[in-house]
């Protein structure tokens, strides 16, 4: 993410229960290093993302400070769109792949959350 200066750091996560377990711990031992936002994939192994969704919600009231989930698809499918306005988390939904073009809208919705 450097190239486009929207971030200087970026931790990754495999799947929906690593993003969790991920979160738990930096909750627990280290808030400073929370993110600032989620970029989110529906479909990932293991848990996907309507699973971590619900399982996030369990944890957001131990959060320090709101993160802004966008959620990430390649899907055409308006129940997926439909789905992800029903989280009041999600703040975007954008289809991949994700483009530089998308940052600043990104960045407003992060400043608005």
């Amino acid at each position: 993410m450097n190239i486009t200066g929207f971030s200087n750091q970026v931790a990754s996560c495999r799947d929906g229960k690593e993003g969790i377990e991920y979160l738990k711990t930096k909750i627990s031992d280290h808030p400073e290093e929370l993110p600032e936002i989620i970029f989110l994939d529906i479909n990932m192994p293991v848990m996907n993302g309507w699973d971590f969704l619900d399982l996030y919600a369990g944890i957001k009231h131990d959060l320090p400070a709101p993160i802004t989930i966008v959620m990430l698809s390649s899907t055409v499918d308006q129940a997926d769109y439909d789905r992800a306005n029903t989280y009041s988390d999600v703040k975007g939904f954008y289809s991949k792949p994700l483009t530089k073009e998308h940052l600043p809208e990104i960045t407003a919705l992060m400043k608005s959350s």
